[in-house]
C-alpha cells in the first residue's frame, strides 16, 4: 500500500533542528499534516538546515539537508534525488521544479514589496508561479488574491490550475469570552516582527496614541523566531516615552485565546506578502474589532465599516482608523459582532472537506 507522502517545507522546524518555528505557513502544514494522518497516510517533513538531521516533532520526521546560503536550489536537488515518495510541496517560493501529480500551495502574492520595479515582479512570477502552473497538477491558494493577479498574467493556466482553499480558523478554540472590566483600553498586535507585516507601521503611530488615550496600552503577543526582530523591538520599546504601556508577550497558540480575549482591538497591518491572514480570521472569531490593511488575501474577508476597518497602509491611515475605534464604543461592539458572524464560514472542518477532496482524488491510496 502506498500511502506514503512527503511534504517538503522551508522550515518547520529552526536551523539547527531543536524549536519548532511559529508562523502560519507553518501551522498551515501541521494542520495538513493532522487531516493526511487521519485520512491514514504516512507523512514525512524534508526542510532547510545549517547541517543534516533526522528528528521528530509530533511523532512526524522531519528531515533536515544541509543548506548553504544563495544554494536552496542544490538543496531542492538533493531533496528530489533523496526522497522518493509522493511529494506535496508547502510553498511555491521553495523550488521551480515539481514532480509530475504533485500538489503545491501558494500562501499569497510576496513580490508587491513597496520600492519593488515591475521587472523584480515579473523575475518572481516567472520563475516560481509560471513553473507550478505548468508542472504541478494543482496550485492550492489559501486566498482569491493570487488566483486574480496569477489569472491576469497566465488567465488560461490559473484557471485550469488553481483553485482556492481559504485559511480557516478553529471555532472551537476562537470564540468570544466573557472578561472582567479593565482600567485601560487595549490594542492588540498579534504578528511578527517583520517588516512585511507592519510592525514599522505600528512604531510610528504608538506615541501619538498614547499621548493622547491615557488609558490605552499596546500588547504585542511577539514569536521568537529571529532574535535580531526582537532585540531591535526591546530596544525600540526602551526609548519610547510610554514603554510602561508598550506590553508585550510570547505565547504559544493555546494561549493565543486569552490574548485575544484581553483586547478591544486587534490590528493587521500587512504591507505585502500577506494571503488570508490566520490572526486576524482568530480575531474575528474571537468577536474583536479588526483594523486590516487593503493588502493581499486580507480584501476577502474583511469588508470595511462592516465586519472592521479596511484601510491602505499607511501610518496616517492606521492612526485615524484606530483614533476612530478607541473614541466610539459601539462602534467596536458592531464591527466586533459581524466579525465573529463572518468567522463561522472560514472554520476548519470546511477547510479540511475541500482539501480532502483533492488529496483523496491526487494522492490516492493505491
Amino acid at each position: 500500500m502506498d500511502n506514503r507522502i512527503a511534504i517538503f517545507v522551508p522550515n518547520l522546524l529552526s536551523w539547527d533542528g531543536k524549536e519548532p518555528v511559529i508562523g502560519g505557513l507553518e501551522r498551515y502544514v501541521l494542520a495538513l499534516a493532522d487531516l493526511l494522518t487521519e485520512m491514514d497516510y504516512n507523512i514525512s517533513f524534508h526542510q532547510f538546515s545549517k547541517k543534516d538531521f533526522l528528528s521528530k516533532y509530533l511523532d512526524w520526521p522531519v528531515h533536515g539537508y544541509e543548506t548553504y546560503p544563495g544554494q536552496f536550489h542544490l538543496t531542492m536537488e538533493r531533496m528530489e534525488k533523496t526522497v522518493f515518495d509522493r511529494v506535496l510541496y508547502s510553498s511555491i517560493v521553495q523550488q521551480v521544479k515539481y514532480r509530475p501529480g504533485s500538489i503545491c500551495i501558494s500562501h499569497g502574492v510576496w513580490w508587491e514589496a513597496p520600492g519593488s520595479s515591475p521587472n523584480e515582479a515579473k523575475k518572481y512570477y516567472k520563475n516560481f508561479v509560471m513553473p507550478a502552473l505548468i508542472q504541478a497538477v494543482l496550485v492550492i491558494s489559501c486566498d482569491y488574491n493570487f488566483l486574480n493577479v496569477a489569472r491576469a498574467i497566465y488567465p488560461d493556466l490559473a484557471n485550469k490550475k488553481v483553485r482556492v482553499i481559504p485559511n480557516f480558523v478553529d471555532l472551537e478554540l476562537f470564540q468570544p469570552q466573557k472578561y472582567e472590566e479593565k482600567q485601560r483600553l487595549s490594542i492588540l498586535y498579534p504578528r511578527r516582527l517583520s517588516s512585511e507585516r507592519g510592525f514599522g507601521l505600528v512604531k510610528e503611530i504608538v506615541a501619538p496614541l498614547l499621548r493622547e488615550f491615557p488609558n490605552l496600552e499596546f500588547q504585542f503577543a511577539i514569536d521568537t523566531n529571529i532574535s535580531e526582530n526582537l532585540n531591535l523591538f526591546h530596544v525600540w520599546r526602551e526609548k519610547e516615552t510610554y514603554k510602561e504601556r508598550l506590553l508585550y508577550c510570547h505565547p504559544n497558540f493555546q494561549e493565543m485565546p486569552a490574548v485575544y480575549a484581553a483586547a478591544d482591538i486587534v490590528v493587521i497591518p500587512s504591507l505585502y506578502s500577506e494571503g488570508m491572514s490566520f490572526s486576524c480570521l482568530e480575531a474575528m472569531a474571537m468577536g474583536k474589532a479588526v483594523v486590516a490593511t487593503n493588502v493581499g488575501g486580507l480584501t476577502n474577508i474583511i469588508i470595511d465599516g462592516y465586519n472592521g476597518l479596511l484601510i491602505d497602509p499607511s501610518s496616517e491611515t492606521l492612526y485615524y482608523a484606530l483614533r476612530y475605534l478607541l473614541n466610539n464604543p459601539h462602534e467596536r461592539s458592531r464591527l466586533g459582532l459581524n466579525a465573529f458572524s463572518t468567522a463561522q464560514a472560514f472554520s476548519r472542518k470546511n477547510w479540511e472537506a475541500r482539501w480532502r477532496f483533492y488529496i483523496e482524488n491526487i494522492y490516492p491510496i493505491v
